[in-house]
């Protein structure tokens, strides 16, 4: 009591407050800004300031070599919406991302029911599954680029020995979209497999072992007890592979560049040939800005749909 109240007689004196303890937090807030500020700078930077940009040339006719550009509105809006290729492009975006998504999500579910019972040899049956993911693009695609080669791929050489003749597999406006769906499915399947794996992993022993002693079989805990309580995560990467899906370029863009007859032709491809062939920066920007619009409403989706069921 009598220290406390010389250090207060002291502040009176001395015309300064005094705070217990201020010097003693400094390092740690120090430290917190050497780890918050790298981090607000990067986001300022490379991500809220590009998106800005994006969303301002949007409104203008700027073009990639030009330095003058003018502010036109929503005029560019209005031409892409009203061309033809462009609502195709937007068709078959959604077409490939909603096939894509279902049938990668569906054989991951059953991948991981079916590797989750094993408990000898499963990290190589999960690194054997898994290495697509990882494999660089570009060898994924010049190793399908052979699978679908007309004459001499593997593919046409499998239906040859049931008679069937050759499909001209990425040059078909029927198949040319099934083929990138089907390679792109085997490459994200892995990916999705893992995170069931973990999901069903995370499920307590203690509920499979009272539905066993309740006398259920195999097949009713796992569609009674296993897939309703994987909920979330099958909300998880339905959403998530989704708006990976629509943002598809790289496949696209090395196996059939949009052909044939833009029966390929996606958003993220259209938005790099109208900024950097056709130099149409603010059409460009658009674009952008339509995809940007529609994963953020995929994202508030998939925040709501998690919501949910963290209420439930």
């Amino acid at each position: 009591m009598s220290s406390t109240l010389s250090q207060a007689g002291k502040s009176i004196r001395t015309g300064r407050p005094h705070f217990t303890g201020s010097h003693s937090h400094l390092p740690q807030r120090r430290m917190a800004l050497t780890v918050v500020v790298p981090a607000i700078l990067y986001y300022l930077i490379l991500r809220y300031y590009p998106v800005g940009q994006t969303l301002f040339l949007s409104f203008t006719n700027a073009t990639l070599l030009a330095p003058d550009y003018q502010f036109v509105g929503l005029h560019n809006f209005v031409t892409i919406f009203s061309e033809p290729v462009f609502l195709k492009v937007l068709w078959n975006t959604t077409y490939y991302a909603f096939i894509t998504t279902a049938l990668t999500t569906g054989l991951a579910l059953g991948i991981a029911f079916l590797f989750d019972p094993i408990r000898r040899g499963v990290g190589l049956l999960r690194l054997i599954y898994y290495l697509p993911t990882i494999t660089s693009a570009i060898a994924i695609a010049t190793i399908w680029l052979w699978f679908y080669q007309p004459r001499f791929g593997l593919f046409n050489q499998i239906l040859a020995l049931f008679g069937t003749p050759p499909i001209a597999w990425l040059n078909s406006l029927a198949w040319a979209m099934p083929s990138l769906i089907f390679m792109s499915v085997w490459g994200g399947v892995g990916f999705s497999a893992l995170i069931f794996i973990a999901g069903l992993q995370g499920i307590p022993s203690s509920l499979v072992e009272a539905a066993l002693i309740d006398g259920a079989s195999e097949r009713q805990i796992a569609w009674h007890i296993k897939l309703p309580l994987l909920s979330r995560v099958i909300t998880f990467v339905f959403v998530t592979s989704i708006i990976g899906s629509f943002q598809v370029f790289q496949q696209v863009y090395l196996m059939t560049r949009g052909g044939p007859l833009n029966s390929t032709r996606v958003l993220a491809l259209e938005i790099y040939e109208d900024a950097f062939q056709h130099l149409k920066i603010g059409q460009a920007a658009s674009i952008a800005c339509v995809l940007f619009l529609i994963v953020g409403v995929l994202t508030i989706v998939q925040l709501r749909l998690q919501r949910s069921d963290w209420e439930l």
